[in-house]
């Protein structure tokens, strides 16, 4: 059985549209395509990728009857189907979006994940800082050790996540006298 990815191009001007168009598309799918919805899995549902393209996954073993029932119903030119791997995707703490790539801030709530690197101050999502040992880990664009850690306190008065939630900080010790 195959994994599909339907994505809607996201719509700048009405970003709303988004939802309504995959919600059209998943009608139809699901009242004439051989598709299955694992409704345990946290990517059954509608999310936004890191370009807010909406999203959704289901499994089957006709892609190319899912293609042809996209075509027919005129969805096409606004939807992309894709074959995935059965990778998991990073969610967001704050609202529970599922993204298929890294990201540093959320593409649904933009929720700060992490912040910078504190060297070359390029954004880097948490999951692509290489460890080293610990909470000692190597940013993957300017290779300098930094240290990530949660932010302190992890909730707000109001019960919260602070933001952002994962802190970068140096760990090398400065160079003196040179």
């Amino acid at each position: 059985m195959k994994r599909l990815r339907i994505k809607v191009s996201h719509n700048v001007s009405d970003p709303a549209d988004d939802l309504r168009v995959a919600a059209r598309v998943r009608q139809d799918l699901f009242a004439h395509a051989p598709i299955e919805i694992d409704p345990d899995s946290p990517v059954h549902g509608t999310h936004r990728d890191s370009s807010r393209n909406a999203y959704f996954e289901f499994a089957t073993n006709y892609p190319e009857e899912v293609r042809r029932i996209l075509e027919e119903k005129g969805h096409v030119p606004r939807v992309v189907v894709e074959t995935i791997n059965d990778e998991p995707g990073f969610e967001c703490i704050n609202c529970g979006n599922i993204s298929p790539e890294p990201f540093t801030q959320c593409p649904t709530c933009n929720f700060k994940d992490v912040t910078p690197c504190p060297y070359c101050n390029q954004k880097v999502a948490r999951s692509a800082y290489i460890p080293v040992a610990g909470d000692l880990f190597k940013c993957p664009i300017c290779h300098h050790r930094v240290r990530l850690s949660f932010h302190d306190p992890v909730f707000n008065a109001s019960g919260e996540y602070n933001q952002p939630l994962v802190i970068v900080e140096c760990a090398e010790a400065p160079v003196h006298g040179v």
